[in-house]
């Protein structure tokens, strides 16, 4: 019988077996980096996307942040301006009431009655003067009851000068309190 000596054969089929082995790792090796660098080169561009859109959010919020600001400015001016509307309105409605309280002062002092102060503060009214006589006062008391601009008067004080009684030529001061009447319509 023959010999075949199958060695060498076997050992040429594993060195090439062992070159198509390191062969092919070499290509899942360069075609997994490849896989890899391309996964990573797309979740770069999810990543630098969403970066875009903060930044463009960014942007829209502090452009919203701006007019919200602009827009309080804006209602804090109009509030503004509506207070002063409304003073100036109220001050158009009340001017004739000027003119009639102060005919309506005339009106209601009587002779021997001198007017040397008067205050003013919302509706009430402070009346300081000066008198011949308490009687004088008392006219002066039923003169403002009967008016139509003046309310509620309460005399608060009458001093006499140099004694109980007003001789010729000495006036006593006096301090009377009333309201100025306000219809509702003026208001």
């Amino acid at each position: 019988m023959t010999r075949i000596n199958l060695l060498p054969w076997r050992e040429e089929l594993r060195k090439t077996r062992k070159e198509e082995f390191i062969i092919s790792m070499v290509i899942v090796a360069v075609v997994a980096i490849a896989i890899m660098f391309a996964i990573q080169m797309y979740l770069d561009g999810l990543i630098s996307e969403e970066k875009n859109k903060k930044r463009i959010v960014g942007k829209k919020v502090a452009e919203l942040n701006l007019i919200t600001a602009k827009i309080k400015d804006i209602q804090k001016q109009n509030a503004t301006l509506q207070r002063k509307r409304k003073a100036i309105q109220k001050l158009q409605k009340s001017r004739p009431e000027i003119v009639h309280f102060f005919d309506e002062i005339a009106k209601v002092t009587p002779e021997g009655v001198f007017l040397t102060q008067l205050k003013q503060n919302n509706s009430r009214i402070s009346l300081m003067g000066k008198t011949e006589s308490n009687a004088r006062v008392s006219a002066f008391m039923r003169n403002v009851e009967s008016s139509q601009w003046l309310v509620n008067p309460v005399l608060n004080v009458i001093k006499g000068k140099g004694g109980s009684k007003n001789k010729a030529g000495r006036l006593s001061d006096f301090t009377l309190y009333a309201k100025q009447w306000r219809s509702k319509q003026r208001r």
